[in-house]
């Protein structure tokens, strides 16, 4: 379940124009580590640091030796202490901190940062040059005495300005209701440097993310009362088919019990339930405008509850659902007197198309893991029940970058050259050739929806891609995922819709990371001893959640080639995002 352009939002054309124009703005250049100041160039916002506090974010990486990985880490940390209103120097101090191993600090605190996107690899001679600059000192652990005055008024800044940022995207978003909002954390301001002051901002904070949460959600749901999204999930027979499979081949299944079906849009999927017998089928819909479509269209069928029939569409966010709607009284598979235990609050089956763009886009699955633990009866069945999640090498091809080299007969790398460097902070969501792909897929991560935990929706997982032929270039690593309907809950009819490249496409196409800059490589019998020539890539792909905007997604690749001789050659480390528009 994806927007087709990549968003999981749709809003009105004026507002999408402000929230672009506010994006645009808020991203412009580098912004400090310890102030809201942003600066054109990297040596202004490092001086600017630098004059503030006494901290040399050049020095410190020179003193310690830290690569592009552990750069990323530290600038979250920062930015994540300060944030908070605390002093991030005690956590700077000694060789070994917790925060140089923590990959929670692989995600961005601030959306779009350039700091994290820098190439910092290009600065180590710089670095070395600076390292004996002032910097943090080990030994005393402490801001030089003479930025303390500064240090302090900063501190007191950020614990009344920090929220600032959510707040005014929610102004842009929500416009009425949120001014009042925007004056308390004013109030804050003055009285920022007592504790009082630090904990109401805090709370204002909170309350601003949640705001901006909420709209982002308001408007999510909103794209899904458009009828181009359903026609474009509908048409998609891989995924349709998949579905309508799983609940009509498995009648021990689905006969005869109560059905939940998460994200219900047209009721496609509670009407095939219906049409496989199910007692009863809720379908619940967060926008209000589908839900009635939705009612009206189960009506038509003969399906309504009202009428006689099975389905009952209900409007509402699920975690904000008190309770589900009564059920007739009739034989179930929890063996009493009423469709979903005595009070009918539990379901036998709990059915949703929650997947977005490379799985986890748009964070549906987190709605649905609540739902699992809200309703479903103890040994009650998902569908699907299991996903996985691959990657695979590709040419430049898979990017559609190279389109750009040769345009009848005209070469427009200015073009190509532009859009690269997008796609070297944003994913690319776009299908992939199956002749493109220049190794076997790896899976790097596999869910089990009845078990799992929300927090398992991120994570860091190790893999290795080998060549099938060569030598060739690698352009960018493709991910793709499959859902499978199992064994374990469709015992007579097995499904598995699979987005990868060798199958039928579907509406998630694929997610393409772009490298930095492509690499050689070829099978270990033809690479030999030949220099600079990979026999292998190994690396980390993170998944997770984006901190600063709700239903956003942050991937981060992290890869080495590795030679014959076994050595690894240098490695990179990308952030790429896949974000929301309201």
């Amino acid at each position: 379940m994806s927007s087709s352009d990549g968003s999981a939002a749709g809003g009105e054309p004026g507002q999408q124009e402000v929230w672009e124009d506010w994006e645009d703005n808020e991203s412009s250049g580098f912004k400090s580590l310890f102030s809201d100041a942003r600066f054109s160039s990297l040596d202004e916002v490092l001086q600017h640091d630098h004059n503030l506090t006494g901290f040399s974010l050049k020095s410190y990486r020179a003193q310690h030796g830290l690569d592009q990985v552990c750069t990323i880490r530290l600038i979250n940390y920062i930015r994540t202490a300060v944030g908070a209103g605390q002093d991030p120097v005690p956590g700077l101090a000694g060789s070994q901190q917790a925060w140089q191993t923590d990959d929670s600090y692989l995600q961005p605190v601030l959306a779009d940062d350039e700091l994290m996107f820098y190439d910092w690899e290009q600065e180590e001679e710089g670095e070395q040059e600076d390292g004996q600059q002032a910097g943090v000192s080990a030994a005393a652990g402490q801001v030089q005495p003479s930025a303390a005055t500064s240090q302090q008024r900063l501190q007191e800044e950020n614990e009344a300005l920090r929220g600032m940022v959510e707040s005014l995207k929610a102004v842009v978003l929500q416009g009425e209701g949120v001014s009042e909002l925007v004056a308390d954390q004013s109030a804050d301001a003055e009285g920022g440097a007592s504790a009082g002051g630090a904990s109401d901002s805090t709370a204002a904070a909170e309350q601003s993310q949640d705001c901006a949460a909420a709209a982002i959600d308001a408007s999510y749901f909103d794209s899904y009362s458009t009828f181009d999204i359903h026609r474009e999930m509908l048409a998609d027979k891989v995924r349709t088919e998949a579905y309508r499979d799983a609940l009509e081949k498995n009648p021990g299944l689905v006969s005869g019990a109560r059905v939940l079906d998460l994200g219900c849009g047209t009721a496609i999927l509670s009407m095939f339930a219906a049409r496989a017998g199910a007692a009863s089928v809720v379908g619940i819909d967060g926008s209000e405008q589908i839900a009635g479509i939705a009612r009206s269209i189960v009506e038509a069928n003969g399906l309504a509850a009202h009428s006689g029939g099975p389905i009952t569409i209900v409007s509402s966010k699920v975690e904000q659902l008190a309770a589900l709607p009564a059920a007739a009284p009739v034989d179930s598979k929890l063996g009493r007197g009423q469709v979903g235990g005595e009070d009918g609050q539990q379901v036998d089956v709990l059915v949703s198309e929650w997947m977005g763009y490379a799985l986890l886009f748009e964070s549906m699955l987190s709605s649905v893991l609540h739902a699992r633990d809200r309703w479903l009866r103890p040994g009650g069945a998902l569908l699907p029940d299991i996903a996985k999640i691959y990657v695979a090498a590709a040419d430049e091809g898979a990017s559609g970058l190279a389109f750009w080299k040769d345009v009848y007969g005209f070469s427009m790398e200015a073009v190509r050259s532009s859009l690269k460097a997008d796609a070297l902070q944003r994913a690319v969501v776009r299908c992939v050739a199956p002749q493109h792909l220049l190794s076997e897929p790896a899976c790097v991560h596999s869910l089990d929806l009845a078990t799992m935990r929300a927090a398992e929706q991120d994570f860091t997982s190790p893999f290795t891609l080998t060549p099938g032929a060569g030598p060739k270039e690698v352009h960018a690593v493709v991910l793709w995922f499959d859902t499978l309907f199992s064994e374990r809950f469709c015992a007579q009819h097995p499904v598995c819709l699979s987005t990868g490249p060798s199958g039928t496409p579907t509406h998630w196409m694929q997610t393409v990371l772009v490298l930095k800059q492509p690499l050689t490589w070829a099978p270990a019998a033809v690479a030999g001893d030949t220099p600079g020539v990979a026999v292998a890539i190994t690396g980390q792909v993170s998944m997770a959640r984006s901190k600063q905007t709700h239903r956003s997604l942050d991937i981060v690749l992290r890869y080495a080639p590795r030679f014959a001789d076994g050595s690894s050659g240098e490695e990179q480390v990308t952030l790429y995002g896949l974000g929301v528009h309201s």
